[in-house]
């Protein structure tokens, strides 16, 4: 499963995507979890199961879902993002690949 995080700048994904990359491993699930910045997700959806969207982008959340519809899509939430609930993003993300094979 590749997952995608999509962020405005990547300080703070950066931390996150190693909190996803650690649930995925605490699960035992082969997972490649990196994170690209708004400008750059045009060209690393392609290469993703699935994508997050951190909240502070919640303005472009359906341009980025339009960028693939084939692909899932989902906005973090405020409370999730802000305490790092990446355990609970990870299963979220993981249910999402599962549905969209």
């Amino acid at each position: 499963m590749k997952i995608l995080l999509c962020c405005v700048a990547g300080v703070t994904s950066t931390l996150f995507s190693s909190k996803l990359k650690d649930a995925a491993a605490r699960k035992r699930v082969d997972a490649t979890i990196w994170s690209a910045s708004e400008v750059a997700v045009e060209y690393a959806i392609g290469l993703a199961d699935v994508v997050l969207v951190e909240p502070q982008l919640r303005s472009s959340y359906e341009k980025i879902k339009a960028l693939d519809p084939s692909k899932p899509v989902i906005l973090i939430s405020d409370e999730d993002f802000k305490n790092f609930n990446a355990p609970k993003l990870f299963d979220i993300a993981a249910e999402a690949y599962q549905n969209n094979k």
